[in-house]
């Protein structure tokens, strides 16, 4: 062997004579081939005025001094070209394609991209700083990854896309987020071509959160999902115009609660599809005002009417920027359907925050106006429902301004001994409008500085159909006035005085006692004992009357009429007809 294996390197025999030029010579193939760089690598002829040193590998199809030389390493020594044939696994560096290259035994390869300059049509695995392996072929170890678009500037389209393509609807391209290898989180097309979102705590059984249909884009929650944003203003304490409460903007829960009925006629911070929760976290009614004009047009509701919500009920709202109104997704008008009788219990030591179904101090609600609005949200379906009182005075008056649904409730407290239970107020001590009906019995009123004992208006009416007491009262025991009507079927007592006992007044107000026992004790005083006025009326026919009163028996003016069938009322003077009012 005379040459070495991989360069080609000729050895200095034993006996040699000029060994120096066999050294020599191997020195020039060590400078050729070690640490190659080369001007190029597409030559197939000679450059016309090469430089001492230079090297080209040379192209298929050589000509010339070239000819047959292809993949060769050409040197240009001494004026004339040496080739170095290549071995497999020779790099050189080309300065014009500024490319390494490598010999793979049949031609050189760009390290980089496999050739040609440009990426291999294939890569059986890539790792970056990391090592690739199946079934993860493409391995990325970084904290951050960018996928930048080529600007149309640069001949690009200024887009990014990345694509994650199945073979069939019935496989799965999906996107998994991981903690230390165990799946959390999906979202793709995960086993159809929906668009689901999943979620697991252990990364073995996955739990579907959300489905969008690809033919629809209808979207399936399902699974429940939570409101977070809530606020909690304070008690509103008077009607409420463009209501715009610290943190509305961000809220999606609005928790509310009012001293007493109070309206709300706008609400602040709406935008296109935002969803916002009203719930009455408090004991009285809050009325949402539809169209009102007393809010500003954007802050307005559309809900095709008043929309009261009681105590512990909800609406749930929806801005349309469209209309620039807030319409109802959901409102309280489902309610609760009764199966049977029920009784709500009210007592002096009991609480507002119970549920009222007990008779005890942990179950009775406290305030009698906190059973009346429980007993409004109801459909009472034909059933019974009383609200029983229990002994005590109670200084809040009673207000029922909508009908109940389904029935009359009666309002009941001591039957035998109505003075055992006692409402005594400031004003109307039990009121009743707006064709609301209520039934009463077994209660003294008082009232002081103004009010009725039993008011009823604008079509309201009050049923008496139990025992009565009526204290001393600052206007009158009983008053109706608009088509307001009271009706007595039972038996009562009057202990103190007030201007009138029974007042009838303006557009067909009507009080109706026949053939009932009036027990009068003390002798109490009127300025008139009935008086109607206004074309209504007052029918008190067939009544017996026990003990005496002061004052005038009655009044009939302006085409009031009171009929008493020729009975004496109570009273120390005679009453007086005028203006049209009768008297008979």
């Amino acid at each position: 062997m005379t040459n070495t294996f991989h360069l080609g390197m000729p050895f200095i025999e034993g006996s040699q004579a000029q060994k120096h030029v066999t050294h020599n010579e191997a020195l020039r193939i060590l400078d050729a081939v070690i640490q190659i760089g080369v001007r190029d690598t597409d030559r197939t002829s000679p450059p016309p005025t090469p430089a001492e040193g230079d090297r080209h590998i040379v192209a298929t199809g050589a000509t010339g001094a070239w000819t047959g030389q292809a993949d060769a390493v050409a040197v240009y020594e001494d004026g004339a070209w040496r080739f170095l044939v290549p071995k497999l696994g020779w790099c050189a560096w080309s300065d014009a394609d500024a490319a390494l290259l490598v010999y793979d035994g049949a031609t050189w390869t760009d390290v980089v991209s496999g050739g040609g300059g440009s990426m291999p049509d294939s890569m059986p695995l890539l790792g970056i700083n990391d090592t690739a392996n199946d079934p993860n072929l493409l391995t990325v170890k970084s904290n951050a990854a960018l996928f930048d678009a080529i600007a149309v500037a640069d001949g690009g389209t200024g887009d990014m896309r990345v694509q994650i393509s199945k073979e069939d609807s019935s496989g799965t391209a999906s996107v998994v987020f991981s903690n230390a290898f165990s799946g959390r989180a999906e979202f793709g097309l995960v086993e159809s071509d929906a668009f689901k979102l999943k979620v697991s705590n252990d990364g073995s059984a996955f739990i579907e959160a959300l489905a969008i249909d690809q033919a629809t884009g209808n979207a399936a929650l399902s699974r429940g999902f939570a409101l977070t944003g809530v606020i909690s203003p304070s008690q509103l304490t008077s009607n409420q115009d463009n209501y715009n409460p610290a943190g509305i903007a961000s809220a999606s829960v609005l928790n509310l609660s009012s001293d007493a009925l109070r309206s709300v006629s706008g609400l602040a911070g709406g935008e296109e599809g935002r969803i916002v929760s009203i719930i009455n976290t408090g004991s009285q009614i809050i009325s949402l005002l539809n169209e009102s004009a007393s809010s500003t047009a954007a802050n307005r509701f559309a809900l095709g009417g008043d929309v009261a919500i009681n105590a512990k009920q909800a609406a749930l709202l929806r801005y349309d920027s469209a209309a620039a109104r807030w319409v109802a997704l959901a409102r309280p008008d489902g309610r609760d359907v009764l199966a049977a009788n029920r009784t709500y219990y009210v007592r002096s030591d009991g609480s507002d925050g119970n549920d009222g179904l007990s008779n005890s101090s942990g179950g009775a609600f406290l305030t009698i106006q906190k059973a009346i609005n429980v007993v409004a949200a109801l459909d009472l379906n034909g059933k019974a429902v009383t609200i029983q009182v229990g002994g005590g005075t109670y200084s809040g008056g009673v207000s029922v301004s909508t009908p109940f649904v389904g029935g009359v409730p009666l309002l009941q407290g001591d039957a035998a001994t109505p003075g055992n239970v006692v409402i005594s107020v400031t004003g109307n001590a039990i009121h009743v409008s707006n064709g609301a009906e209520l039934s009463v019995g077994g209660f003294k009123l008082v009232t002081a500085t103004a009010g009725n004992g039993l008011n009823t208006t604008g079509a309201g009416r009050i049923n008496v159909v139990g025992k009565m007491e009526f204290g001393a009262c600052a206007t009158a025991h009983m008053h109706s006035s608009y088509a307001g009507q009271i009706a007595v079927s039972a038996d009562y007592t009057i202990s103190g005085g007030a201007l009138y006992h029974w007042w009838s007044e303006t557009a067909g107000g009507s009080i109706a006692v026949i053939g009932r026992t009036v027990t009068l004790s003390g002798t109490p005083a009127f300025t008139a004992f009935a008086n109607a006025t206004i074309v209504a009326q007052i029918v008190a026919v067939s009544n017996t009357y026990s003990g005496s009163a002061t004052g005038s028996r009655y009044s009939a003016t302006l085409n009031g009429v009171i009929l008493s069938s020729g009975a004496t009322l109570p009273g120390s003077t005679a009453g007086s007809v005028s203006t049209g009012g009768q008297y008979n």
